[in-house]
């Protein structure tokens, strides 16, 4: 009998996983679609489609808040907020609603993710697919973990949730291990809790000591490619710092956007933050809408910095900051590596550094750990997406820099900040000081 039920639970967790693949790539090619037409109609009738745009915000917010009040923004703290009542089951009492029922992952939010997501998009709302796609994955994993439990009712809804927010990331990346090490860090923060910046520090020390002494060499070698420097002291301290500021002020703003004094009504929430995106949008040709996907990847294959555009990052940041308070559906993981690309691109042209795709790559990291203060993510997604494993140390000292400097803004990270939003009555997650 046990036997049955583990090859049952097998067989569950491997369905749920194609499905996620499955669903990962629909809504990427969904949101690609609209972002494409968004573009065409945005060069085509520039001043029509910036006229709309306030409108389908306010369109993409209502849907939210008519249909699923909890697919608003990215869905990470969302699923977060799950996991811990999930974990938390045993200790509420029968009285309490079972954490399969919660509509932090139903079916019924993640058809309302994807639908006004993709409006936002087609609005030229900066927003991205890969936190949605978290969510949506885990609301695929909770159903199969509710019909799992009864057939094997000691079968751990709390490992559903979590396996599904790691595929949501790999499936989204195309980064298998920017998965697991989500999952542990971000998901699960208290395995690591304190250890986590000891080895950093202890990987980037005896690294760095290594590479002094021996070389930077690959252990088995490397016919094809040369080892381009990894020496890239100046620019790693100095796009640590700047991400770390201006991602712990990013973070900082979704957190508090009282800051902002925005209308409390949310269609004029919306109309008010699409009005504004709209006069961004115009004044940067489009170049602020989506995710930065295409910007970013253009000049990371170009030849030279020159024509960069300068104040992008800040357009960027400002785009990104409205999008997600107006209410609508949207993630911050791709808006956040453009917006680090943009800063790294712009201090690189500034300085007249010569490698500046490896300061486009140091201020993704650098940014996207001082905003979300995941630096082991951060760094294995930059890693993964890119192949640049040689700059895995720079890599880890912007990174844990950056983490350190974001935490005098945000001294609770954004998503577990968000999390505990969604249950203010959950046990208080412990975090490790400052």
């Amino acid at each position: 009998m046990r036997l049955r039920q583990k090859t049952y639970l097998q067989l569950t967790v491997w369905s749920a996983a194609a499905l996620v693949g499955c669903a990962a790539v629909l809504y990427a090619r969904l949101v690609s679609w609209a972002q494409h037409l968004f573009f065409t109609l945005f060069h085509a009738h520039t001043y029509l489609t910036t006229a709309a745009t306030p409108l389908l915000f306010v369109a993409a917010t209502m849907i939210v808040e008519r249909f699923g009040p909890e697919a608003r923004g990215s869905g990470i703290p969302q699923v977060l907020s799950a996991i811990d009542h999930a974990k938390n089951e045993d200790a509420e009492g029968d009285d309490a609603e079972p954490p399969w029922l919660s509509s932090l992952v139903s079916a019924r939010t993640a058809v309302v993710k994807v639908a006004s997501s993709a409006v936002g998009i087609l609005a030229g709302a900066s927003i991205g697919r890969e936190g949605p796609t978290v969510q949506i994955s885990a609301s695929v994993f909770a159903l199969f973990g509710h019909l799992t439990r009864r057939i094997v009712p000691a079968a751990d809804f709390r490992s559903f949730l979590t396996a599904g927010a790691a595929a949501g990331v790999a499936a989204a990346f195309n980064a298998p291990l920017a998965g697991v090490t989500f999952a542990i860090e971000e998901v699960t923060e208290g395995i690591l809790g304190q250890f986590r910046e000891m080895i950093m520090l202890g990987v980037i020390l005896s690294g760095i000591t290594a590479m002094a002494l021996a070389g930077n060499y690959l252990y088995f070698g490397h016919p094809t490619i040369g080892n381009p420097s990894a020496a890239l002291i100046p620019e790693t301290i100095m796009l640590g710092v700047i991400g770390g500021v201006t991602g712990g002020i990013f973070s900082r703003l979704l957190a508090r956007p009282e800051f902002l004094r925005l209308p409390d009504q949310g269609w004029r929430k919306a109309l008010y933050c699409g009005i504004l995106c709209a006069a961004v949008g115009m004044y940067s040709g489009g170049a602020t809408a989506g995710s930065g996907y295409e910007i970013t990847k253009n000049f990371l294959e170009s030849a030279s910095v020159e024509q960069w555009p300068l104040f992008f990052w800040a357009a960027k940041f400002l785009t990104t900051t409205l999008s997600y308070l107006s209410g609508m559906a949207g993630g911050i993981f791709s808006p956040c590596l453009s917006i680090g690309a943009g800063i790294g691109f712009s201090l690189a042209k500034l300085c007249h550094f010569a490698n500046f795709k490896a300061c486009a790559l140091l201020g993704m990291v650098a940014f996207f750990s001082g905003a979300i203060q995941a630096p082991l993510t951060a760094v294995v997604i930059i890693m993964e997406m890119t192949d640049q494993q040689v700059l895995i140390i720079p890599f880890m000292v912007a990174a844990l820099l950056a983490r350190r400097i974001g935490q005098i803004f945000m001294p609770v990270p954004l998503y577990r900040f968000l999390a505990n939003k969604h249950a203010p009555q959950a046990v208080e997650v412990e975090h490790e000081p400052l």
